[in-house]
């Protein structure tokens, strides 16, 4: 079940017509994760630790870039928590007033940068720890509404990367029952199809 909602979930990814780099007709595309410097937790050479995203959009081979991880779907305030270790999380960057949601619309224009050289930057939810998961079909919907306000199409005073819009989700969920999910990806597409942009539908 997992498998098919991540591919639902990477079927996302078509929100905006595909670009450059990028081919939706293709089954060879690279995809790189980018945010939690897996070099840094086990060595402490800063040479080695990850670099910002707009270095790694440098490479021709990667294609795809999923950003990781919003760890936990209902945090502090309602809103999700998002960690990308070295580079931006709540402690270091600070978190919007009232909520656990990292600060990080420095970010925007190297996302932007990314987009503009044909990649798709998307945002990994989940990973091997965290608070996500769902109760009900309807946390699914309302987690897919606040989602789609602050990283997708829609709009918010708390967007973590500013005026930056993703260009779809991937799930690494690892955790959890499958609960909500299948309503989380049916939400995220209606907001898409409604907007007029390329829709997938499987």
């Amino acid at each position: 079940m997992f498998s098919k909602l991540v591919a639902l979930g990477f079927a996302l990814v078509a929100s905006k017509q595909a670009r450059g780099a990028y081919n939706n007709a293709c089954n060879n595309n690279v995809v790189a994760y980018w945010g939690q410097n897996s070099f840094g937790a086990v060595d402490s050479n800063q040479a080695g630790w990850q670099k910002p995203i707009s270095y790694y959009c440098q490479d021709d081979s990667v294609d795809v870039l999923p950003i990781a991880f919003v760890n936990q779907f209902f945090g502090t305030g309602g809103l999700p928590a998002l960690n990308l270790a070295n580079t931006c999380n709540p402690t270091d960057q600070g978190v919007f007033p009232g909520t656990g949601l990292a600060n990080c619309q420095f970010l925007a224009s190297e996302i932007s940068a990314c987009q503009a050289k044909g990649k798709l930057v998307t945002l990994s939810l989940g990973g091997a720890g965290g608070a996500y998961g769902f109760q009900s079909d309807a946390e699914g919907v309302a987690f897919a509404n606040t989602v789609w306000n602050l990283f997708l199409g829609g709009s918010s005073s708390t967007r973590p990367f500013g005026s930056a819009v993703l260009d779809g989700v991937d799930l690494d969920i690892e955790a959890g029952t499958g609960t909500g999910y299948v309503a989380f990806v049916n939400q995220l597409r209606r907001f898409v199809c409604f907007q007029g942009q390329h829709c997938i539908n499987n």
